[in-house]
């Protein structure tokens, strides 16, 4: 087919597209077509624009550094550009746009030029920034009000204990005393949860306070708290081993609260939860087991996220979670620069799995 006649089926095609702007741009850098979404997403019509450097699209930033230039330089070298950015509409207004620069070819491999493909996404970004911004302000809003209600349930906490203690209650105020305790301590915890949360999401992940102690005497004193905490469930703790290392105190013992937690409310009241703890070279392994109904297949993609939980079941009953549990843990890991998996399955249970490094990453540089 004849170049000529090529080129005109090639701007009858384009001339289709409304959506759109294609065109395309010879091998010096300027327009040689326009088609009708150009003109009306560029604003210039084919007249104005056929025959001017394509660079006239850009921003005088950009312009200023090369951006249109190495624009063409990529697709010749790779065949193809692809990139997302601001652009330019005839009379200097900007928008935000997603755009394809193709290097083109004749039969025998001779470069002749280009087509852009440009698409006006100004929309799609605005409604981006503005979810973004709403969550950066729920997840300040949640930080803020969580920080504020310490205080006041530190109070009811303090208020309840020390009624608790007077000799001369009666049995139905000491009842209701000890709920008003409860409900105080559980309110407690969800906060620093929320807290924690919000920390993680907007503060840029935990800090960390490494110190350098024994995990078997250390995760003894977790397990013993939670026996406490769970009368009538059996906890088993393994530990095999050299167990020194550095780690955050107080994060260690709250992903293992979280874990076990975790294991007790989804797993068989009648089996044991089993906390494993085993030495490696370079790291120690945590394992949480339990038995019981396998996490569903449709539940794993989520189990990480925050403000997700599992169903509720005769095993999981509603017990004031918010769905924070797991993703603080999956936090904690992160922030040790160790990993996390899990496995479940009938046959074999469930199965969280922690390895740790056991000393504190180099410092990053320029840190």
């Amino acid at each position: 087919m004849p170049e000529r006649e090529s080129d005109e089926r090639f701007h009858l095609n384009l001339e289709d597209i409304k959506d759109y702007a294609v065109f395309r741009v010879d091998t010096e850098g300027r327009i040689a077509s326009w088609n009708a979404g150009a003109e009306r997403i560029k604003g210039y019509t084919a007249e104005e624009a056929i025959g001017q450097p394509f660079s006239m699209l850009f921003t005088e930033e950009d312009r200023r550094a090369g951006k249109p230039e190495q624009e063409l330089q990529q697709a010749r070298e790779k065949r193809v550009y692809q990139g997302e950015g601001v652009r330019v509409r005839k009379g200097g207004k900007t928008f935000f746009a997603e755009v394809t620069l193709r290097a083109l070819s004749d039969k025998e491999g001779v470069h002749r030029g280009f087509v852009k493909i440009t698409r006006d996404i100004s929309e799609r970004q605005s409604i981006q920034e503005e979810l973004r911004k709403r969550a950066e302000f729920e997840e300040q809003l949640i930080g803020i009000v969580s920080h504020d209600l310490r205080t006041p349930i530190s109070a009811i906490t303090l208020a309840a204990a020390l009624l608790l203690r007077n000799k001369d209650l009666t049995a139905r105020h000491a009842l209701t005393l000890g709920r008003i305790l409860s409900s105080a301590e559980r309110a407690q915890r969800l906060i620093s949860g929320l807290l924690d949360f919000t920390q993680a999401r907007v503060g840029g992940g935990f800090v960390l306070h490494y110190d350098a102690f024994d995990l078997r005497g250390f995760a003894g004193l977790v397990v013993d708290e939670l026996r406490m905490s769970h009368p009538g469930r059996e906890l088993q703790l393994e530990h095999d081993g050299d167990l020194q290392g550095e780690w955050d105190a107080d994060r260690l013992a709250q992903l293992l609260t979280n874990l076990v937690n975790n294991a007790l409310a989804h797993g068989a009241v009648d089996r044991p939860v089993r906390l494993r703890v085993q030495g490696e070279p370079d790291a120690v392994v945590l394992t949480v087991h339990n038995w019981g109904r396998p996490i569903p297949p449709d539940a794993r993609p989520h189990l990480f996220q925050p403000m997700k939980r599992g169903p509720i079941t005769e095993r999981s009953p509603k017990t004031g979670s918010i769905g924070l549990g797991l993703y603080i843990v999956q936090q904690i890991v992160l922030a040790h620069e160790g990993t996390l998996a899990v496995d479940s399955t009938e046959e074999r249970g469930t199965r969280f799995t922690v390895r740790l490094p056991r000393h504190p990453p180099p410092p990053k540089a320029g840190g």
